[in-house]
């Protein structure tokens, strides 16, 4: 019905002998509802507001707005208009703006990237709309929850899928809905489940409390997959789809203890951006080739990202200003630069992560961080604290019980860079083991560093040599230590997985126990081997534990000697066998799906007096 009284009105205007085509409207008070303005009648009161009807507006390049109504008090609608050409990204074909008591009902948009935007205004009636765009469909903006206190029906759409705009909503369950657009604004323990997007808008949680967001399908919004604003405690988990939003694919903005756990974001410009916001915990998510992994920036405090796998981001971890951010237990590959910490960061801590062929691992202009327990194999420099060119002036650094091994450089540290305190680190087979062009301490406590090429004597016998290590720039290391059995256990996240001993018995009844890593998680599956230093690698073994039956193939990629793998059913049954090449190409697999997967040193079983085909009697 509401679609035929817009053709009668555009009717109506012709019959008038008032052209249906015009240039943009330009309203920017009450004294701006005007005939000149677009108005055709009405006196702007509840029960005859201004109507602006049937006009049809090309917006003019250069220009923001098709319909622009901003800083007014009095009701109006804006009914059965069709705005094109709304082309700057910056803008919106219909922008509402400081207004109130307004409606928009049987209005279309096409050829244009911005649809409807209504910015800190309140009691705002949307219906009956097509938005047809490239970019956000349908946005809602402001400062304080009355912003979006709105009606908006689902009879609105984004590229024909429907506006899903809920307010006020207590205590309820929203399941398995799909559409262009799903907001809720001003709820409270509101759990959405199963919720499904595809090119469009995203889910939008607003100045709202206790949301859960579980099991969320979004590909390819044209904003953030899912934007998080003043709503403090929303939990984000089990989203194994967050993919191709062109902003974050998680933005969470001035919303305090967040939590994001067991969700993939994949392809976004940003995988998750945390702004503004303080204690949020970003727990076993996957990050495959954003550009950024993760953005903590605005003065966030206490960020914690744990057990993150990280593969193929330019940056995977990036911080900028903020306080006390924790990079822990996490796996890099494949990336520029694994963490990136710029100078306005205090506090950081990057610890018990591996980052494995990487162009740097850590690159940090930060003051007062703690760097350590991390392995950091195949980067160009491990550990940089780069040129800060006066803009930063990074101090009060701690460096210690990484594992840099096989890099280009070991550590560089900048011209700008003072008081970090560099010491009991493993530099192992790197091309220059460190460059110093600041004023730093190699051995604050009378202890260095670990070199694998040292070649100086100990003639005292006390463990540190007698000739200092030397570095380009000036720096040196006063202490080196001799012998390398001082490091505490294994770094990176193999040194994180827990142990558990395994009882193996072979067809001819031999059996034999095993203590193994177990990696049961996606970062640590993930990671396995890689990185490892031969010396250390020999000694371990992982047992992989899938949830269900998996057909996965394994690779060896920087896993630098070769490694016997066994597949096991659920029940412990051998399901076959196989010898992996050290750093090489290929993937391995077995004919059936397994549920555990055994990895050891070449060799290590038949060491152990096992046959061929074995059997897992007791695991985890």
């Amino acid at each position: 019905m509401r679609r035929a009284i817009a053709i009668l009105v555009i009717g109506v205007a012709f019959a008038a002998g008032v052209a249906a085509e015009r240039g943009p409207i330009a309203i920017l008070s009450d004294a701006d509802f005007t005939a000149d303005n677009g108005v055709i009648g009405g006196a702007g009161t509840p029960g005859d507001p201004y109507l602006i009807a049937g006009w049809e507006i090309r917006v003019p390049s250069g220009s923001l707005y098709g319909i622009r109504i901003e800083n007014t008090t009095v009701p109006f609608v804006v009914r059965g208009c069709v705005v094109s050409g709304a082309l700057d990204s910056r803008g919106a074909a219909i922008y509402l703006a400081d207004t109130r008591g307004g409606t928009v009902e049987d209005c279309t948009v096409v050829d244009s990237i911005n649809g409807l935007r209504i910015e800190t205004s309140t009691d705002i009636t949307v219906r009956d709309n097509y938005l047809g765009v490239r970019g956000v469909g349908f946005q809602v903006l402001g400062l304080e929850e009355e912003h979006f206190r709105h009606a908006v029906e689902p009879t609105t759409t984004v590229n024909g899928q429907e506006v899903l705009y809920y307010y006020g909503l207590s205590g309820q369950t929203l399941e398995g809905i799909s559409g262009g657009n799903i907001t809720l604004a001003g709820c409270r323990d509101v759990a959405l489940r199963g919720a499904k997007i595809d090119q469009a808008d995203g889910i939008n949680v607003l100045f709202s409390q206790g949301i859960v967001i579980e099991g969320a399908v979004l590909s390819r919004a044209r904003g953030n997959g899912i934007l998080i604003l003043s709503s403090p405690r929303t939990v984000v988990k089990d989203c194994q789809g967050i993919a191709n939003s062109a902003a974050a694919g998680i933005s969470i903005l001035l919303s305090d203890h967040v939590q994001v756990e067991n969700s993939w974001l994949l392809a976004n410009q940003v995988g998750i951006v945390v702004n503004a916001s303080d204690a949020v915990a970003l727990i076993g998510n996957t990050f495959g080739a954003n550009p950024i992994g993760v953005l903590v920036t605005g003065g966030a405090r206490e960020t914690v990202i744990q057990q993150g796998l990280f593969y193929q981001n330019t940056h995977g971890v990036e911080i900028e200003t903020s306080y006390g951010a924790v990079v822990e237990m996490c796996a890099f590959t494949e990336s520029d630069v694994a963490v990136f910490i710029e100078g306005g960061a205090l506090y950081p801590r990057v610890a018990y992560s591996t980052m494995a062929q990487v162009g740097y691992g850590i690159s940090t202009l930060a003051s007062y961080g703690v760097y350590e327990r991390n392995l950091i194999a195949r980067a160009n420099i491990g550990i940089i604290f780069e040129e800060a060119y006066s803009q930063a002036t990074p101090t009060g650094n701690v460096v210690r019980h990484n594992v840099l091994y096989r890099c280009t450089d070991g550590l560089y540290l900048g011209t700008e860079t003072t008081g970090t305190s560099l010491y009991e680190n493993l530099v192992w087979n790197c091309s220059r083991t460190a460059r110093d062009l600041g004023a730093n301490e190699w051995a604050p406590h009378g202890r260095g560093n670990w070199y694998s090429n040292y070649a100086g004597a100990d003639a005292d016998g006390d463990g540190i040599g007698d000739l200092p290590v030397l570095f380009g720039g000036g720096g040196k290391d006063p202490a080196p230590i001799m012998d390398r059995s001082f490091y505490p256990g294994i770094p990176g996240v193999v040194g994180t997985m827990h142990e558990r001993l395994l009882t193996l018995e072979d067809a001819a009844g031999e059996r034999v126990e095993l203590l193994a890593r177990v990696a049961d998680l996606p970062y640590t599956r993930f990671i396995g081997f890689q990185g490892l230093p031969i010396e250390m690698a020999r000694e371990l073994a992982i047992l992989f534990v899938f949830q269900t039956p998996t057909v996965s193939q394994f690779h060896m990629k920087n896993v630098f000697l070769p490694l016997d793998i066994v597949f096991f059913g659920a029940d412990g049954a051998f399901l076959g066998r196989t010898t992996m090449e050290a750093d090489v190409q290929d993937l391995y697999g077995a004919a059936d799906p397994f549920v555990m997967a055994l990895e050891v040193p070449g060799g290590k079983l038949t060491e152990l007096g096992l046959g061929r085909e074995i059997r897992l009697v007791y695991g985890p």
